[in-house]
């Protein structure tokens, strides 16, 4: 049987594999561990980083394409198609019903 017998009343301690006590101090080491953790980063990794660093500064709002929308709205030179803003709300739909 691996860990001993064991009673059907309640736990009966695995006297197996309990860890010795040991009494007294603890005994001193014989040697000093230099070794330090490390983590090194592949180049992958790193390039991720930067490109993840890059576009955080990056503007939310694109003001020149904000500024020709505006100007093709006004100059009365923007065109809308509803099969294409159809397709996109269609688009969205799904991909928020999948999800």
């Amino acid at each position: 049987m691996i860990g001993g017998p064991i009673r059907i009343d309640g736990i009966a301690p695995n006297t197996q594999i309990a860890p010795e006590k040991s009494h007294g101090k603890a005994p001193e080491r014989s040697e000093e561990v230099l070794t330090k953790d490390q983590v090194t980063l592949s180049e992958a990794a790193k390039n991720i980083a930067r490109l993840m660093v890059e576009v955080s500064n990056l503007p939310d709002i694109r003001t020149d394409r904000v500024e020709e929308l505006k100007n093709a709205i006004n100059s009365g030179t923007y065109e809308i198609r509803g099969s294409e803003i159809a397709g996109k709300i269609i688009k969205e739909a799904l991909v928020d019903k999948l999800v």
